[in-house]
């Protein structure tokens, strides 16, 4: 199967869910191919088919069509959970399906990547102060 596994890839894995129970969700693969071999761990963001409306701001749409999309392979409306990012092995990996296009990766990486930046320092006030509010 890692021969097969690639940046994009969608497929279902076994991990844990937020409260350590192990699911069998499906998720799209974020290490780049090029780092992809069978010893190494892989990076995936999770895929819920639970798509509240209004759509969240960590949430990114995937293609999907009904008869399966001809591209992702989804069957049903679901979405890539941007803070939900794990780390698997290629053992834990049951099935796999079809890939997430470029866009559509793109979209999800700059949110995962945005999503997981610690908040940068308030810049200084002017008058001198720092932003614990003592003089420089």
């Amino acid at each position: 199967m890692p021969g097969s596994l690639q940046f994009g890839r969608i497929v279902w894995a076994e991990m844990a869910d937020a409260n350590g129970i192990p699911k069998l969700p499906p998720a799209v693969i974020v290490t780049p191919s090029d780092r992809i071999t069978p010893a190494a761990p892989l990076d995936i963001i999770a895929v819920t088919s639970r798509v509240p409306e209004p759509l969240p701001d960590d949430h990114v749409l995937l293609p999907w069509h009904a008869q399966g999309h001809p591209r992702t392979g989804l069957n049903r409306k679901c979405a890539a959970v941007c803070t939900w990012v794990a780390r698997i092995c290629d053992t834990d990996i049951r099935d796999i399906a079809g890939v997430v296009p470029g866009a559509v990766m793109l979209e999800s990486l700059s949110k995962v990547t945005a999503l997981r930046s610690p908040p940068s320092d308030p810049p200084a006030e002017a008058g001198g102060q720092s932003p614990g509010g003592s003089s420089i």
